[in-house]
C-alpha cells in the first residue's frame, strides 16, 4: 500500500531549497487553444513552453512524472513561480492547500487511485495565471485524459470560457477519482462481511485492520480539499477566478463532502467489522468453555461415586465398611446410579436452557 511518497529536506534547510530527486522521469505536454483553434504538443522541453505563453490564447502545460530540479527552475523563471511553490511541487506528499494572490493561484491536491487493490495517492499541483495553467502530477498515471478529449472535441464549455474554468475541470476530475476508490472499499467491506459469517480465520482480523488504517489515511488526505475549495469560494474579487467558475466550484465542494462523509461511514463500518469479529471469536470461546464446563460438571457425580467405591474397605471387619462390595448386584447398581446422575443433570441443564 503506497500512501506517502515524500522527500524531506534536512533539518535546518533554508525554506525554498529544492530537493534533488533520485528518479527523473517525466513528460511535458502543451495544449494551446481558443474558441475556434487548438494546438496539441505531446512532448516538449520545459524551456520551450515559454514561447506559447506570450500569445492571447489559453495555454495548458501539463508535466507528468518527476521532473528534475533544473527543469523546474527553468520553468519557474519564465512564469514567475515562487521557489516555495517549486519546492512543494517537487516534494510529494504535501497537504492539500491553496494560495491565492491577486494575479495567480497555486493549488495542491491529492489524487486517490486504486490499482489492483492497492491504494496510492499521487500529488496534483496547479499553477494558474490569467491565460496560463500549469499542472503537475506525480507518478505515471495521467488523470486528465477525459479533459483533453473534451478540449479536442470542443465538447462543453471549456473552450468557450477562461483558463479558470479549465482549473475547475481539473480540480473536479481530481476529486471525482475518489468515487471509484469508494466503490473498491465498499466491495472489500462486503467481501469481509461475507467471510466473517462463514469463518473465524485470524487472517481476517489482519485484513480488517489494514483496511481500517487505509480508509483512515485516505480520509485524512482527502479531508483538506474541503477547506481548499472553501477558500476559493470566499474569493469575490480576483482577476484569475470568475464568478461563473466560483459557481461551478460549489459542485466540487459537494463532491468533497460526499466523499468525506462516505469515508467516515466506511471508517465506522470497518470498526464495526473488527468489533463483530472480536465478538464472534468471544462467542465461540464462550461456547467452547460452556461445553467443557458442562462436560466436566456432568462427570462430577460419577467421579464422586467411583471415588467412594474405590476405597475398598473390608466389609467382614465391620458392617459399616461398604457392604455393597459383597452384594450380587452391586456393580450393576453403581453403574445405574452413575447413569441416572448423568441423565438427571442433563435434564436439569436442558430445563434451565444451559444446553
Amino acid at each position: 500500500m503506497k500512501l506517502f511518497n515524500k522527500q524531506y529536506s534536512q533539518p535546518g534547510t533554508k525554506p525554498g531549497t529544492i530537493s534533488q530527486s533520485d528518479e527523473v522521469n517525466y513528460t511535458v505536454s502543451l495544449i494551446d487553444y481558443n474558441k475556434t483553434n487548438i494546438v496539441d504538443h505531446t512532448v516538449l522541453e520545459l524551456a520551450t513552453c515559454r514561447d506559447f505563453i506570450e500569445n492571447t490564447n489559453i495555454t495548458w502545460i501539463h508535466v507528468q512524472g518527476n521532473p528534475s530540479a533544473e527543469a523546474m527552475i527553468t520553468l519557474a523563471k519564465g512564469l514567475n513561480i515562487h521557489e516555495l511553490h517549486i519546492e512543494d511541487i517537487l516534494n510529494n506528499g504535501q497537504r492539500p492547500k491553496v494560495e491565492i494572490n491577486e494575479d495567480q493561484i497555486f493549488l495542491i491536491l491529492n489524487l486517490p487511485l486504486s490499482d489492483e487493490g492497492v491504494t496510492k495517492i499521487e500529488q496534483v499541483s496547479l499553477f494558474i495565471t490569467k491565460n496560463t495553467l500549469i499542472s503537475f502530477c506525480s507518478g505515471s498515471f495521467m488523470p486528465f485524459e477525459n479533459v483533453i478529449e473534451r478540449l479536442m472535441a470542443n465538447v462543453g464549455k471549456i473552450r468557450k470560457l477562461p483558463a479558470d474554468y479549465l482549473m475547475y475541470s481539473l480540480i473536479d476530475t481530481t476529486i471525482d477519482y475518489g468515487f471509484p476508490l469508494l466503490e473498491a472499499y465498499a466491495e472489500t467491506i462486503q467481501e469481509i462481511e461475507d467471510e466473517l459469517l462463514n469463518t473465524r480465520d485470524r487472517a481476517i482480523l489482519t485484513r480488517i485492520h489494514a483496511l481500517r488504517k487505509e480508509v483512515l489515511l485516505v480520509r485524512r488526505r482527502i479531508w483538506p480539499h474541503r477547506d481548499l475549495i472553501a477558500d476559493i469560494l470566499r474569493e469575490e474579487e480576483n482577476s484569475v477566478i470568475s464568478k461563473n467558475t466560483i459557481l461551478h466550484m460549489k459542485d466540487c465542494y459537494d463532491h468533497v463532502e460526499s466523499i468525506k462523509d462516505t469515508l467516515e461511514s466506511y471508517h465506522e463500518m470497518t470498526q464495526g467489522l473488527m468489533e463483530f469479529y472480536l465478538t464472534s471469536v468471544s462467542l465461540k470461546l464462550n461456547d467452547v468453555i460452556k461445553f467443557l464446563t458442562i462436560f466436566t460438571t456432568v462427570f462430577i457425580p460419577p467421579t464422586f461415586i467411583v471415588g467412594i467405591y474405590g476405597m475398598n474397605f473390608d466389609s467382614s471387619i465391620s458392617p459399616f465398611n461398604m457392604p455393597e462390595l459383597g452384594w450380587k448386584y452391586g456393580y450393576i447398581t453403581v453403574l445405574g446410579l452413575m447413569a441416572i446422575s448423568i441423565t438427571g443433570m442433563l435434564i436439569f441443564f436442558k430445563k434451565r436452557q444451559w444446553i
